[in-house]
């Protein structure tokens, strides 16, 4: 039986092609609430004015936040992490340096190192994002979770190899994108938390999601399931391959766990 139900937000839920979360996906949120506790975990700081909305829609029992930066259940704090200071300043000014598209979210303000390649991979989905962007030097004195480098993947590779203390995950092996987060963070870690606090095991855990910042939760679940819509590498590490999101994908994945 499935105790935990822990879920990604982008692409898992939301549907960033179509620009909301699908019917289907809404009714088999609210078919399977109370049947088990629902975890949101994902690259997304869902504390802040421009996320909090989602916590409201969903209503999940617990959430990992940042990729573990921050997990929660509910509404208490079981553990919270924060980049090194000193290392976030190295990470934007070799961002800087190198012409990279590095950024994050605080308080309802986008920062980033690239304004014009910003603006440029954000064309045609501004409405999904924040329009107006700062400098992200007024990060240097900010404690943040994570940072976001939306650039290509050759890029979150460079970064990686040249920060080891840093990760980043890759949202599409096509497009790019990746979050920056310190190399002991991910879902998994903040399912693990979550799972030690409530008394679970993990055999009694399913996850379900679509890109590389998924991957160790896909694992550490005892039923890990990738999107039809995920990335190659997630599909053959998954336990089951559901349809796409557009397709009915959480809501197929929903009847394959039994919970509907």
């Amino acid at each position: 039986m499935i105790k935990v139900l822990c879920l990604d937000y982008d692409n898992t839920v939301f549907d960033h092609r179509l620009g909301n979360i699908p019917e289907s996906a809404r009714e088999a949120l609210e078919a399977v609430r109370g049947k088990c506790r629902l975890v949101l975990a994902s690259g997304r700081f869902f504390n802040d004015a421009w996320n909090a909305p989602i916590k409201e829609l969903v209503k999940p029992d617990g959430i990992i936040h940042s990729n573990g930066s921050l997990v929660e259940a509910e509404g208490t704090v079981l553990k919270e992490t924060y980049l090194d200071p000193k290392l976030q300043k190295e990470v934007l000014d070799f961002a800087y340096a190198n012409d990279l598209c590095l950024g994050g979210q605080h308080e309802g303000k986008w920062y980033t190192t690239n304004p014009e390649k910003q603006a440029a991979r954000w064309k045609g989905k501004e409405h999904l994002f924040l329009r107006e962007m700062y400098d992200a030097r007024e990060l240097y004195e900010i404690p943040m979770h994570a940072l976001y480098l939306d650039d290509s993947v050759e890029a979150a590779r460079l970064a990686e190899q040249t920060f080891p203390a840093l990760r980043t995950p890759i949202m599409s092996e096509i497009t790019g994108g990746a979050d920056v987060i310190p190399a002991h963070l991910s879902k998994a870690y903040g399912l693990e938390l979550l799972l030690e606090h409530w008394g679970i095991r993990r055999e009694e855990s399913a996850a379900i999601g679509d890109s590389m910042n998924d991957f160790e939760m896909i694992q550490a679940a005892g039923i890990g399931i990738a999107m039809g819509n995920g990335i190659p590498a997630l599909k053959e590490a998954a336990d089951y391959v559901t349809s796409d999101i557009s397709e009915d994908g959480l809501k197929n994945a929903f009847h394959y766990l039994g919970l509907l």
